[in-house]
């Protein structure tokens, strides 16, 4: 059971649809049927783009980009003249710059989702439009909802719901399987010729999610960035120290994501400990190509306290995004033994 199931927001809304057993888990369920009945009754569906409409109508959603400010203008005026006086603020109490997105019911109990595209927001259009379905879902009566960067559970739940529904299995996994390289590899590539071919304005890690999900062979995502130990951010808190006293960072593992396989296996790696110089990952983040591909060992992967992620060869594939690295990490042998410590 994940710390999702355990969050009581999460549980309520379970128990609140009349939902037993796992509670992420029979939501997500809850909501997959509901489409998969809807796509049913339409006869099926041939593009992920047909099931976005059909799912839009079933909902009595439209939704509504802003690309620049003047969009966003024009939008206001347009429902105020409807008498929607809401969206006369809705630029001062939503869409802020952490907002993604923002949806309002209207008069007639329809609704209305407004994606902000502008700026680096565009990249997450895609999961945006489904995060905003999955609310609906869950709560076809809803009178507001803002989709923020946050932690709340509610939100990370809808994530999860987006994730699912909107790279939805029948249409995505023969797409995946026909993309798939020969030798049994995940790799940019595969994932960016999935993207292209089944949704092209989803983004990049939300495809690369997608694909590790489906995955039967282990699959860790990692990401790293320049951060200090634990035990040298105690220090800088605990006492104020002159410039040259200041400790350097060094690139830290901040985020990992395993697939089933990948967990079975326990192929993983520890938050916040150093990336190895010899990594290819260190290479990405390091040199002026964006992208590094290469194989390695994880036992070059050591404790601060002695011992080593495991003996383990893999296959590495990392890119630089701004101030941090995301890489995929797959084993390239059957065998591997556990992590020593």
């Amino acid at each position: 059971m994940s710390t999702l199931d355990q969050e009581q927001d999460v549980v309520d809304l379970a128990e609140k649809l009349g939902l037993s057993g796992s509670p992420v888990a029979a939501i997500i369920n809850f909501c997959q049927h509901q489409i998969d009945t809807w796509v049913r009754e339409a006869g099926g569906v041939k593009s992920i783009g047909e099931l976005e409409a059909l799912v839009a109508t079933r909902l009595t959603l439209v939704f509504e980009e802003i690309n620049d400010d003047s969009d966003l203008d024009e939008l206001k005026q347009r429902y105020v003249e409807k008498g929607e006086i809401v969206f006369a603020h809705i630029v001062e109490n939503d869409l802020t710059p952490d907002t993604f997105g923002t949806m309002v019911r209207l008069k007639d109990g329809s609704h209305v989702a407004v994606i902000d595209c502008r700026g680096d927001k565009a990249a997450r259009r895609f999961f945006t439009r489904w995060h905003e379905i999955a609310h609906l879902l869950v709560e076809p009566e809803c009178e507001r909802q803002v989709f923020r960067s946050t932690n709340d559970p509610l939100e990370r739940l809808m994530d999860q719901i987006a994730g699912h529904v909107g790279f939805y299995e029948s249409l995505f996994t023969p797409m995946l399987n026909q993309h798939l390289a020969e030798r049994g590899l995940l790799t940019f590539e595969t994932i960016d010729a999935v993207r292209q071919s089944f949704c092209s304005y989803a983004s990049f890690q939300s495809t690369l999610f997608a694909c590790q999900r489906r995955l039967c062979t282990p699959v860790l995502y990692v990401e790293a960035r320049m951060a200090y130990s634990e035990s040298e951010r105690r220090g800088l808190n605990q006492r104020r120290l002159f410039d040259e006293d200041r400790p350097e960072k060094k690139l830290r593992v901040q985020l990992t994501v395993q697939n089933d396989a990948a967990t079975q296996m326990k192929l993983t790696a520890r938050w916040n400990m150093r990336v190895p110089e010899s990594s290819t990952i260190f290479t990405a983040f390091h040199e002026e190509s964006p992208d590094a591909t290469g194989e390695e060992n994880l036992k070059a992967w050591t404790f601060s306290k002695g011992g080593y992620l495991m003996d383990c060869d893999v296959f590495v594939q990392a890119r630089r995004v701004d101030q941090f690295v995301m890489a995929t990490i797959q084993p390239l042998l059957r065998e591997s033994i556990s992590s020593h410590e």
